[in-house]
């Protein structure tokens, strides 16, 4: 890798992360449009209990450390089960333009080299009016992607505009040969995110069946889960200012 290819991935300081993930998944759990994918991500984490094996670093990051039962910690995490074949790659910070394109190729890269099945990220999109329940989509980035939505029965968005992390991923992993799945989620206004994250949990679980969420308890986790992230957020600046 070039100087100038190395400032176009984000730094990875790993603290025992797994050599490969053969077949396995690799989850996108940035905030962006809403939480409700870091939620999922984040009920994951702490539904499997995922050591955390990696932080990422860069300067379109903001200047922010979070803190964690005492530990701190980078704004942005690799979280991972060998055993499970699974990764989720999440942060505390909304990712402006650079930072978008810096974490896409960051993912699929670390993703291809750890011969992942493929990528799953979101994207959410408000919706005004209709019945008041969060609709799951899919946007595709090829035949493998099309064929593993298909196979469990999400419908394929005929019509969507994704951006952030998730479209530049859709972008990165097609050009890459990795299978990349958008779960887009139209949510209604009015309704609180940790809904739609249990909404995404669901699909989430359809798509990687080893990455289960405890459903029982679930929806008190998600909705403690919604309030602290959006303290954290608050605490770091506005998107967009760091790139």
């Amino acid at each position: 890798m070039t100087a100038e290819e190395s400032r176009d991935v984000a730094r990875i300081k790993s603290s025992g992360e797994p050599e490969k993930l053969p077949g396995g998944v690799v989850i996108e759990g940035f905030p962006e449009s809403g939480l409700a994918g870091t939620i999922a991500s984040t009920c994951l984490v702490s539904s499997l209990k995922l050591a955390m094996v990696g932080e990422l670093f860069s300067d379109y990051f903001p200047p922010v450390a979070t803190v964690l039962n005492g530990n701190l910690q980078a704004p942005a995490r690799i979280y991972a089960d060998p055993e499970r074949n699974v990764a989720v790659i999440m942060g505390d910070f909304s990712p402006g333009l650079r930072a978008s394109h810096l974490l896409a190729k960051t993912i699929i890269g670390w993703a291809k080299s750890k011969g992942a099945a493929f990528v799953l990220t979101s994207f959410s999109t408000p919706m005004e009016g209709g019945a008041e329940e969060h609709v799951v989509s899919a946007v595709v980035n090829g035949r493998e992607a099309k064929a593993t939505a298909e196979k469990v029965s999400i419908p394929l968005a005929e019509l969507a505009a994704v951006g952030g992390v998730a479209g530049s991923l859709l972008l990165e992993g097609r050009e890459a040969g990795v299978p990349v799945v958008a779960l887009l989620i139209k949510t209604h206004k009015g309704i609180q995110d940790y809904e739609s994250g249990l909404k995404l949990a669901e699909a989430i679980m359809s798509l990687a069946p080893s990455a289960r969420c405890d459903l029982a308890g679930i929806r008190e986790e998600a909705e403690r889960t919604e309030k602290s992230l959006r303290r954290v957020l608050n605490q770091t600046a506005p998107a967009g200012i760091y790139g």
